[in-house]
């Protein structure tokens, strides 16, 4: 399990939003439909997340095995069909997931790539 410190609030208008180990994030609770899931609140701007807001895995309905094995299946190149029958889903399932997991990388990449501090000057590439 990732320590809140690794978390960020999720409030669009907070204005510790995005920013890790600020020390403003505490456990909250949990749930869930088996109560595995923790609650964040952030001290800020009061505001109240579940540790998967954020992620592909925001809203999951399924089993988080499944998930993954539909995560791990995409990333090793299977097709949307393939993958389905493999895991044992819906097309539309595997499609839903590949979108969501697709526009988190992007985020991701913005955030560790993308603005990352250039080179120093006179650096080549």
């Amino acid at each position: 399990m990732r320590p809140i410190e690794d978390f960020c609030c999720q409030n669009i208008e907070c204005p510790d939003r995005g920013i890790r180990g600020r020390g403003n994030l505490k456990f909250a609770g949990w749930s869930g439909h088996k109560k595995a899931l923790r609650m964040i609140r952030c001290r800020t701007c009061r505001g109240r997340f579940s540790e998967r807001t954020g992620t592909a895995l925001a809203g999951s309905q399924l089993p988080l095995d499944k998930t993954l094995a539909v995560l791990d299946h995409i990333r090793e190149g299977c097709g949307t069909l393939s993958t389905a029958r493999l895991v044992g889903v819906g097309k539309n399932t595997v499609t839903r997931y590949l979108r969501l997991a697709g526009a988190q990388g992007r985020k991701l990449h913005e955030e560790l790539v993308a603005f990352s501090p250039s080179h120093p000057s006179g650096a080549d590439g």
